[in-house]
């Protein structure tokens, strides 16, 4: 007889929010002061299945917003195929990533799978495999002392359905005192299985006594199941990080489980700040971190000695001073001699092509071209303001360039050395306060009297981009995770304003699974081959009303050979951008009667932009690569440098599959992989890492038990990686 009582002790320490807010399970019934002393805590995890819980059900806890989710647990509820339904929670490698790309949204993608590396078309016995995805949405509106509500799904779409279940769940966390805290849940849900699981009225209830354990116990209309969850003190670990596992010791129901007790480890990771992007007017001391304490030190004392014999020149030879703006820190006005020495010092520190000059209306302005602080742009700008700050002490007018062409024009003011004791202002090393800047966004277009001009040109400096190249196939009937790892090494140069020349080669392989050998069906259809596949010339415009156009020609993906024109425009309050893509590229065909087919991809995207979430919408429709036609609608969420996109594509080919459309869904991230700041080019050269490295993983979104075959070349977009919001646009950040 299954007993419809749950009981689920949990143990856990605090959970964090990205900024490092502690967040607590009973924070509507006591204060936070009481809570601590009450050690009233309740920590969240995920269950064994791919949503946060208890051990096989779901509780109406989610993961906290900007945050990243492993988990890892050695069992798969797997209800069976068609008709054959009774196979239950079987041994197998059940791999968990989540993400809350939301507030109060966890989208989980899922692989399980009873082997890794059998092949189900050649071996026996490989058992299932299955990539799924899920999510789980908190309801916002319901008061905050009241419970939480929450509704989601397992196993959504897809043609194999493994763990489907639809369910709502309620939580409401309790204060005990000196004795802890308490979760307890209760949900329905709708799941077709054969022996029940979650097939109506299922429940937990969590008890976390200390920071590191949890008892828990929960029903999930099948059995009752009983274990524990440990988790790392929040001392341990990195602000906002968090390690547990889970160890379900009992269950009732012996008889659908290949083993009594099960077990998981998971991991949470904030991706980064989930803080609006800051305009220009709100950056303020945001490079504080960026100037490295010991170039400065090291580069000051030589500076202070190039400026004293500047300044003694300049006086032996009665230089004409030139008059600025009020400064106002009250210094002197600023000689040629001043701004030459400070030049040099941005020249010394990585900055190219700098000129400096005087406007009558405006004061100082310097045009520079960043290519140290690659992972945001807006960091050069903060630095740059800095360096003035210290060095000049005046207010300037900046205007960022890149690739030759001004793609930022900012006005940078300070105020006064004062106390300041709100976030976001620090004390020097010194104790003194570090004076505050302000930067305002504005357009400038004003005529300059240039005193410097183009020192430490940008032109003609090789530049080198080393990044990891990855093909990977996930949850295939070949294997759970076929990869093959390259090295990417991108050569670019650029020749004057908006041209440049960029070659891409590709490796040997430096590691492979055994069905990307060279050779096998694999890796003659989605492999990496060796050598250059990318070689083109780029010219980039800009003209008025925030148009941005590029013409690149040549050769791409190895044997495509044509152009590719990208055209944007943006609102000045950044909120819109329309693009267009569009070229006419021949590729070698052994079915063609021609010898060679025409790609001619023709797009037009819209993107809108929500800053208050980082969250950006994009709708991209017309002919891609591969002459199909459709749309595909992305959802793109930033966490500082980090990017969290979700995709659905719709498309079809007028001759293939009868012309029906074939629809897909992808979840991937695009990170910057190298340092905050760069190798300076001042050496002539420049070698450095990639600050946008895509990583995406898709499947196909077809009927219920029907064939789940790999499907590609379905959405393609001719994508090169200096594209206008890439290489101009700060990754499509201004």
């Amino acid at each position: 007889m299954r007993t419809k009582a749950v009981i689920c002790f949990v143990l856990g320490c605090a959970i964090f929010q990205a900024n490092g807010t502690e967040i607590t399970g009973a924070e509507s019934v006591v204060p936070v002061s009481a809570q601590a002393e009450s050690r009233d805590y309740i920590n969240k995890s995920y269950s064994l299945q791919a949503f946060t819980g208890a051990f096989n059900t779901p509780n109406a806890e989610v993961i906290d917003y900007g945050d990243f989710a492993f988990g890892y647990s050695d069992n798969y509820y797997e209800q069976g195929r068609n008709g054959y339904k009774h196979d239950g929670f079987q041994r197998a490698t059940d791999l968990k990533f989540g993400v809350s790309v939301l507030p109060n949204l966890e989208i989980v993608g899922r692989l399980g799978t009873r082997t890794s590396d059998c092949n189900s078309y050649v071996d026996k016995g490989c058992g299932f495999r299955d990539l799924s995805g899920s999510f789980k949405w908190q309801i916002p509106f319901i008061p905050a002392d009241w419970f939480k509500l929450a509704v989601g799904g397992q196993d959504i779409g897809g043609a194999a359905i493994k763990s489907q279940v639809y369910y709502v769940s309620a939580s409401k966390d309790f204060s005990l005192g000196v004795l802890g805290g308490m979760r307890t849940s209760v949900g329905v849900g709708k799941s077709d299985n054969a022996i029940g699981y979650m097939n109506g009225v299922f429940g937990s209830i969590e008890y976390q006594p200390f920071e590191f354990v949890q008892l828990v116990v929960d029903y999930d209309v099948n059995a009752v199941n009983a274990g524990v969850k440990l988790y790392t003190p929040k001392d341990w670990l990195p602000s906002g990080w968090q390690l547990s596992g889970s160890a379900q010791l009992y269950t009732s129901d012996l008889d659908n489980n290949e083993k009594d007790n099960w077990f998981g480890v998971n991991l949470t990771v904030p991706m980064g700040s989930t803080q609006p992007r800051p305009s220009s007017q709100q950056v303020a001391e945001r490079a504080a971190d960026q100037v490295e304490a010991n170039q400065a030190e090291t580069n000051q004392a030589g500076i202070k000695q190039a400026e004293a014999n500047q300044y003694a020149q300049a006086s032996s030879q009665s230089v004409e001073r030139q008059a600025i703006q009020d400064k106002p820190k009250g210094d002197a006005a600023l000689s040629k001699a001043d701004i030459n020495a400070f030049a040099a010092y941005l020249a010394d520190y990585g900055f190219e092509s700098i000129s400096i000059g005087l406007d009558d209306s405006r004061g100082l302005v310097i045009e520079f071209e960043n290519n140290l602080y690659n992972r945001n742009e807006d960091d050069a700008i903060a630095v740059m303001a800095k360096l003035i700050d210290k060095q000049l002490h005046t207010k300037a007018v900046l205007k960022l360039t890149n690739w030759g062409l001004v793609v930022k024009t900012v006005n940078v003011d300070f105020t006064d050395n004062r106390p300041l004791d709100i976030a976001g202002y620090e004390t020097a090393n010194d104790g003194n306060w570090v004076s505050r800047f302000v930067i305002d966004e504005l357009p400038f277009a004003g005529d300059v009297n240039w005193l410097v001009k183009g020192q430490s040109n940008a032109y003609f400096t090789p530049r080198l981009i080393v990044a990891p190249a990855l093909a990977s196939l996930v949850g295939t009937e070949y294997g759970a995770f076929d990869y093959q790892l390259v090295m990417s090494l991108n050569a670019q140069m650029s020749l004057w304003p908006g041209a440049l020349l960029d070659f891409r080669y590709m490796t040997d392989t430096i590691a492979h699974s055994d069905d990307f050998e060279e050779g096998k069906y694999i890796y003659n259809r989605f492999g990496i081959k060796k050598g250059i596949d990318r070689r083109l010339f780029h010219q980039a415009f800009s003209l008025p009303f925030n148009l941005f156009t590029q013409f690149s020609y040549g050769r791409i993906y190895g044997q495509s050979d044509g152009f590719l024109n990208e055209s944007r425009w943006q609102s000045n309050n950044g909120l819109h951008r329309v693009s267009f893509l569009g070229g006419d590229f021949e590729t070698p065909s052994a079915t063609s009667s021609y010898g060679h087919v025409h790609n001619q991809p023709m797009l037009m995207k819209y993107r809108y932009r929500y800053s208050p979430l980082n969250w950006d919408i994009e709708l991209t429709a017309g002919q891609y690569w591969g002459g199909d036609k459709g749309f595909t609608v992305r959802s793109l969420h930033w966490f500082d440098n980090v990017q969290v996109g979700l995709k659905y594509r719709r498309t079809k080919f007028d001759d293939i599959d009868g012309g029906e459309e074939e629809d897909f869904f992808a979840i991937g991230f695009s990170i910057p992989l190298n340092f905050s700041k760069s190798m300076t080019p001042k050496y002539g050269f420049q070698i450095r890492g990639i600050e946008q490295w895509n990583y995406y993983v898709e499947t196909s979104l077809t009927e219920k038990n029907t064939a789940n075959y790999i499907k590609t070349g379905f959405g393609q977009e001719p994508y090169l990686y200096h594209n206008l919001d890439q290489a101009y646009f700060n990754r499509d950040r201004y």
